[in-house]
């Protein structure tokens, strides 16, 4: 691959958008195939002397933002804010101004690859997104009351991504979150006996 560039192939995926951050790194929307619409997002680290790269998931974030709120409360909270201005549709770049001096120091990702990477991440969830039970809406959207947070018009597939987020700043472990939210949590299905 000779540049990362918008319509060019990586690993034979044609890139549907490219954005490159300030470290260096890019940030690719790649064609996928669980929808008319689908589309996978990639993480290059690195360009030479070979790619690397990897697909981030919510998961990774939500993690880095439980660090973060280990490190400093208050300043990770202002990462959720952020977080939570990108799901709702603000402009990544006016919403990185006006977070990025109150966030200074924290551990882990940048808040630009943060905010970047959550924005696909999140509509890719919106894009695939079919339903839930009802049962589990309605823990959501308890979530959501409690913590009063607005939630995003048209945004259904990715309110359970917001809420491990919610979940997590509210004080509970990921890993919890994780399960609660009936995601896989491989080794800790392995230790109840699952395969």
């Amino acid at each position: 691959m000779n540049e990362i560039r918008k319509n060019a192939f990586f690993r034979k995926k044609k890139i549907l958008d490219v954005i490159k951050l300030s470290n260096g790194w890019y940030i690719i929307k790649t064609e996928n195939h669980k929808s008319e619409k689908d589309f996978k997002v990639k993480v290059i680290f690195q360009t030479k002397p070979r790619i690397k790269s990897l697909t981030p998931k919510h998961a990774h974030f939500v993690i880095d933002f439980y660090g973060k709120l280990c490190a400093d409360k208050h300043k990770a909270l202002r990462v959720l804010d952020a977080i939570i201005e990108i799901w709702h549709g603000n402009n990544v770049e006016d919403v990185l101004r006006k977070y990025k001096q109150h966030v200074l120091n924290l551990p882990g990702y940048d808040l630009e690859y943060i905010l970047y990477a959550l924005k696909w991440i999140l509509e890719q969830e919106d894009v695939n997104y079919t339903s839930r039970p009802q049962k589990r809406q309605q823990e959501i959207d308890m979530i959501f009351k409690k913590f009063n947070i607005k939630k995003a018009h048209n945004r259904a597939g990715s309110e359970l991504a917001i809420s491990l987020f919610i979940n997590v700043a509210s004080g509970m472990h990921p890993v919890e979150a994780f399960i609660k939210a009936n995601l896989d949590v491989l080794p800790v299905k392995r230790a109840r006996g699952a395969l």
